[in-house]
């Protein structure tokens, strides 16, 4: 008997005696202790070989590319769509689209095996799908598949900062300078804890240069922003870069909105004098209470959406960012006086959503000249919201209807920030 049936051997006798977490406890721990000096290369195959107790006989990765509209496989030397799935039209795309396990009968040379498809998170993050070959699809099974994709995706995620092959497999075609210098500065595009779920689009994601977004979680206060820097080329790129780069310096030194406000319009004008600004909303949700806390700053305002409800949140704005002090016109600069940077404040209710975007979104416009227009943005969301759909599915559509209403020649950056408090069970909606 060769070692393979050995151990196939030996799995299905554990299957009867009704034991899987046996099985799947040192698969896992295998994999562990391999991951420190794991490349991202080797990962399909450790884990194909430590999965064989379970009844692996093949594992694929497939991440998404950074318009979510295919699924590339992971593999060294490869990149730019090789082997890509549609996401829109194919099994593993609907496993990526719903945050849930597929499966289908395949055979084999072994006979009957079953194509499994989980989708790869990290947090809640979407990665794209790992693709299992198995002998076994009961749920107790399907149970240790995923805690395997569970790994998987945070060893992923732990090793794509070493290597250039995550950004390949990621791209289907080159990228403009400017965008490579906003990505390298952008959080994952979906966030969530059982308080409050973030999710972003942004388009062109190969010549995005102006828009920007961020977010941090302190206690149970969430700063969350959107930028929208003057221009499309590099410098546009530099600007946006460096008001991120000023929030988060004064964010994490503990400064308040209005510190991060003034901070950042001293740091454009010091930068680029009077040539530049950046447009922007600068958010704080309490998580506790539901109170929303912004500072407009030259930027179209929130848009509340409860229900099928949707209030526009406007307010009145200060400045751009870096023309505070000269629409002050040589007087305080804006740190000196709290007053020059005005604070709204909206109390949210439970499961309420609050997007940001830019004008790029809006402004679009069809071939006969007609724009996408703010109604046509709320409906959208109301819509998919009531198709059930994960947050991450929807800003994933909302992207894609974007850039068609356009005929994929965008004039301008366009994204959106979706932001839900105390959002309705999470956990199922964004994990498989």
């Amino acid at each position: 008997m060769s070692r393979r049936e050995e151990l196939a051997e030996g799995v299905e006798l554990r299957r009867e005696e009704g034991d899987p977490d046996a099985l799947a406890g040192p698969v896992i721990a295998e994999l562990l202790s391999r991951s420190h000096l794991m490349r991202l290369a080797e990962v399909s195959t450790a884990l194909t070989q430590a999965a064989l107790p379970l009844g692996v006989s093949a594992a694929r990765i497939y991440l998404a590319d950074l318009q979510q509209r295919q699924l590339a496989l992971l593999q060294a030397g490869e990149g730019h769509g090789a082997d890509a799935l549609p996401i829109g039209s194919t099994l593993a795309g609907r496993a990526y689209q719903t945050a849930t396990i597929q499966s289908a009968p395949v055979r084999g040379a072994d006979g009957k095996n079953y194509q499994v498809w989980i989708p790869l998170v990290d947090g809640t993050a979407r990665l794209g799908v790992l693709s299992l070959t198995v002998a076994d699809v009961s749920e107790a099974m399907l149970d240790r598949y995923r805690a395997l994709a569970s790994l998987v995706g945070l060893v992923i995620e732990a090793k794509a900062s070493y290597s250039d092959m995550y950004a390949q497999t990621q791209r289907s075609r080159e990228m403009a300078l400017q965008a490579e210098l906003i990505w390298a500065f952008l959080p994952p595009q979906t966030f969530a804890t059982d308080g409050v779920l973030v999710s972003v689009s942004l388009e062109p994601a190969y010549e995005a240069g102006g828009d920007a977004f961020d977010y941090s979680l302190l206690g149970d206060h969430l700063h969350v922003s959107i930028l929208d820097a003057l221009g499309h080329d590099l410098s546009a790129g530099l600007t946006a870069s460096v008001a991120i780069a000023s929030c988060r310096s004064t964010r994490r030194a503990g400064g308040s909105l209005t510190a991060i406000a003034a901070g950042a319009d001293d740091a454009i004008a010091d930068s680029f004098g009077e040539e530049r600004f950046v447009t922007a909303l600068l958010c704080d949700l309490d998580l506790a209470t539901g109170l929303l806390t912004w500072i407009p700053c030259g930027h179209p305002p929130p848009l509340l959406i409860r229900g099928r409800t949707v209030k526009e949140l406007d307010r009145t704005a200060r400045p751009p960012l870096g023309l505070g002090d000269v629409c002050a016109r040589r007087g305080k600069r804006a740190h000196d006086d709290a007053a020059s940077v005005p604070l709204c404040t909206e109390r949210l209710e439970p499961r309420d959503r609050v997007l940001l975007y830019t004008d790029g979104v809006t402004e679009g416009r069809a071939a006969d000249g007609t724009p996408f227009g703010l109604q046509r943005l709320a409906d959208f969301i109301i819509r998919h919201n009531s198709a059930l759909l994960p947050a991450p599915e929807t800003m994933r559509r909302l992207n894609h209807a974007i850039v068609e209403y356009q005929h994929g020649r965008l004039r301008d950056d366009a994204t959106a920030v979706l932001i839900e408090w105390q959002p309705d069970q999470p956990g199922p909606m964004l994990t498989p």
